[in-house]
């Protein structure tokens, strides 16, 4: 904005403000969007909510920022909202300071307790930088579909077309072979869409409005901001869609399809009649308005460095392997269009009285887990709201002081320890440390929304006979249950029968005293052995039960490293020798990374998970792991530690091949790999699993984890068969571990966590990938 008109900023309310002139206003801002048109807000106004408009002004009078406020009182506490707003410029401090400052007048007039907002900022650090920066922090509440997929409705429908999944054109032309038209609806056709609405609803299992709220949301946009389009066969309405537009975008806001000649594809005839209307009023975008937060959260992390969102069909996702429920059919159905995945930076709070803000905080949590308990039938529900409840009050992140109150609980038999030294010392004296149990890993998912805590259960002099890192979180953010989890641990002598019995028993009493619903664990333990024997006999007396999450691999393969090079090469068969050496004749060199490659290297770890199926999580996740154990490798001191590995070709730009290593005292780990399809047949994976065994035996390691083998090695079908092979070839052993097991803390809230909470979190949840 020109300085000149920055001389005088004055705020005007609802008063001083005609719909007209907000409606321009919004129409014209770079941000538009219809929840901030006054239709939108007459229509909430009406339902429950009261709607107020506020903006600033210049000295000529021209609007230069403004909100659309909603309020509403619930359990004696009222809050502020504002959808898809605040409009402005967010980088101009003057405009922003005084618009907030407008906005909390109101809501201080409103006697609203905080205020909640969802701008239509994208998803990132600048973005979320910002809003801090003006005192919000993010909201465990998010209204608005957090992630999308918007279509570019520029230029010609042909282009449009061309840029739709081949199937979604070919189904678009079918629907209109097969007798199908799509018209724009009148009033007297809501009774079609109410029908139609409440179909739906009962099908995919979620509450619709009542018939009163479509009817005045069609008085309030047709014809001016939206459209509703009916899909009909032989005069018989098949599918409903309604399309509203502010500005130069269209939004796809319900639908609604019968149970009948679904194989007519009327949705997929509807929704190119949706973009063709936004066409003609002048939109160049089309947004489907909701997709699985997952996948908007996995294309923030394949985005290119200029920040261009990602095309749907470009990222690394196993359609044919995705959840069933919820979104995920939703997203099945919306990534054939053509459009790009944008995911914006949800829901942030400003709370004006604390005190009352804490109690809506918990209020929604305990209504939220009530809702979910009566999911389950009247069957122990009275038992597991109770435990809810309980849960609730340990919901907010504890204090320090509320921390250190927690580990005086802990009792006599258990230390905890806050000091990294002193862990890796611990460690040191215990047989066989896992790196997922090392400081380290405790960082990296305390940055992926764990918490972490560990202990030691001393002996004689203070020498600890056991450590075990216990990780936590609350899976779902509106929901009071915690899961607890021992990433391959404890770490103890697993022939000590009497000793691992006292182990465990202080991993229960840990989830009992942290709140968990239950806690996992997955010792790397062999069931083919007699401790592996032993131990799945008193993990079954104890009431552990397996898990149906293996969330790592059940069983592995090692090679051993303590012998010379050509004893490692002699395990090898032949063939695996020969490419070793064929990698190097065909100009394939291995060299360590460092941060630079870190984003190179994510691309072909997404390019693999691309090809062969896995999903990937974002970038900000592995490079806080990457160069986390870069770090640790610096250190000299530290039995942790790590290296990436590129493979290159003198006529490559790019690395062709790349893998990660993490290491922890005599141990190394192959944690993840990734290749491209350039120079595949020089066999750069070859020399640099080569290259990797021998920088784990310059470190001291003796082992050599190959991090995954079939779960059931006679099994030709197991999925990891062909990964097991190329591993066998280097002479590695395979080793049957006793798995993951769950002891359920209350056994109500883990059978709710593995029968409800799958669908709730539509959770990407047996991801093969760290």
């Amino acid at each position: 904005m020109p300085q000149t008109l920055m001389t005088q900023l004055r705020i005007l309310a609802d008063d001083s403000l005609s719909t007209t002139e907000w409606d321009a206003f919004v129409e014209s801002h770079p941000a538009a969007h219809i929840l901030q048109s006054t239709s939108w807000g007459t229509l909430k106004s009406q339902f429950g909510w009261s709607c107020s408009r506020l903006a600033v002004a210049n000295e000529q009078g021209g609007l230069q920022a403004g909100a659309q406020l909603l309020f509403r009182r619930a359990s004696g506490i009222t809050l502020a909202y504002i959808p898809k707003g605040p409009l402005t410029d967010w980088t101009d401090r003057r405009l922003t300071e005084a618009l907030l400052r407008g906005i909390r007048a109101e809501c201080q007039r409103h006697g609203a307790a905080f205020l909640k907002i969802e701008p239509d900022l994208p998803d990132t650090p600048q973005a979320r930088d910002l809003l801090a920066g003006y005192g919000f922090h993010p909201s465990p509440q998010t209204v608005q579909p957090r992630s999308t997929i918007v279509v570019d409705i520029a230029g010609d429908e042909s282009e449009i077309l061309a840029r739709m999944k081949s199937k979604w054109r070919y189904n678009i032309r079918l629907s209109g072979r097969k007798g199908v038209t799509v018209r724009a609806g009148s009033r007297e056709d809501l009774a079609h869409f109410h029908g139609l609405m409440a179909a739906t609803g009962q099908r995919d299992q979620f509450d619709v409005h009542a018939p009163a709220y479509y009817e005045r949301a069609f008085d309030l946009l047709v014809p001016g901001n939206g459209v509703f389009l009916f899909a009909e066969y032989e005069g018989q309405p098949l599918a409903a869609i309604v399309v509203a537009l502010m500005g130069d975008t269209a939004w796809y806001l319900w639908g609604a399809s019968s149970n009948h000649h679904r194989n007519l594809m009327p949705n997929h005839a509807l929704q190119w009649a949706g973009m063709r209307w936004a066409r003609q009023q002048g939109a160049i975008r089309y947004d489907l308005w909701g997709i699985p937060d997952e996948i908007g959260q996995l294309s923030m992390g394949c985005q290119p460095a200029d920040g261009e969102p990602v095309p749907a069909d470009r990222l690394p996702v196993d359609l044919d392997h995705l959840p069933a429920g919820e979104l995920w059919g939703v997203y099945r159905f919306k990534q054939g269009f053509g459009g790009r995945v944008v995911r914006y930076v949800g829901a942030w709070d400003l709370d004006y009285n604390p005190v009352a803000y804490r109690i809506y905080r918990a209020g929604l949590l305990a209504l939220t887990g009530q809702r979910m308990l009566r999911a389950q039938g009247a069957s122990g529900l009275q038992k597991m709201a109770r435990n809810a409840a309980v849960q609730v009050k340990t919901r907010l992140l504890p204090t320090a002081v509320e921390r250190a109150q927690s580990r005086a609980r802990a009792g006599a038999d258990v230390q905890p320890v806050d000091d990294p030294a002193a862990w890796q010392a611990a460690l040191a004296q215990l047989p066989a440390p896992h790196v997922l149990q090392s400081w380290e890993w405790g960082l990296v998912k305390e940055h992926a929304g764990w918490h972490a805590e560990r202990f030691i259960i001393p002996g004689e002099g203070g020498v600890p006979l056991a450590a075990f890192q216990f990780l936590w979180r609350q899976p779902v953010g509106r929901v009071p249950l915690r899961i607890g989890y021992v990433p391959k641990g404890p770490v103890v002598d697993w022939t000590n029968p009497d000793l691992i019995g006292r182990v465990l028993a202080t991993v229960e009493t840990s989830a009992r005293r942290l709140g968990c619903a239950f806690v996992k664990i997955d010792p790397d333990v062999r069931e083919d052995t007699a401790p592996g024997r032993a131990l799945l006999q008193l993990l079954q007396q104890r009431g552990w039960r397996y898990s149906q999450d293996q969330i790592q691999f059940k069983n592995t393969a090692y090679s051993r490293l303590d012998v010379d090079e050509d004893a490692l090469l002699a395990r090898m068969k032949p063939k695996w020798r020969y490419n070793i050496r064929l990698a190097g004749r065909r100009g394939i060199t291995v060299r360590q990374g460092n941060a630079a490659d870190f984003e190179t290297f994510y691309r072909m770890y997404a390019e693999t998970g691309r090809r062969d199926g896995f999903l990937v999580r974002p970038f900000s996740y592995y490079a806080a792991v990457w160069q986390l154990f870069l770090d640790a490798q610096a250190d000299l001191g530290n039995p942790a530690g790590g290296a990436l590995l590129l493979a290159e070709h003198p006529d490559e730009a790019e690395p062709v091949a790349g893998l990660f290593l993490m290491r922890y005292g005599p141990r190394a780990w192959y944690f993840y790999g990734a290749s491209s399809e350039r120079r595949r047949r020089d066999m750069p994976n070859y020399l640099l699993q080569w290259e990797a065994m021998l920088w784990a035996t310059e470190q001291g390691c003796t082992v050599y984890d190959w991090w995954g083998a079939p779960t059931e090695i006679e099994d030709p079908e197991d999925s990891m068969q062909g990964v097991w092979r190329f591993k066998q070839g280097f002479g590695a052993e395979f080793q049957p571990h006793v798995g993951a097991w769950d002891w359920p803390a209350s056994p109500a809230l883990y059978s709710l966590y593995n029968d409800v909470a799958p669908v709730l979190l539509s959770g990407l949840r047996r991801l093969r990938g760290q």
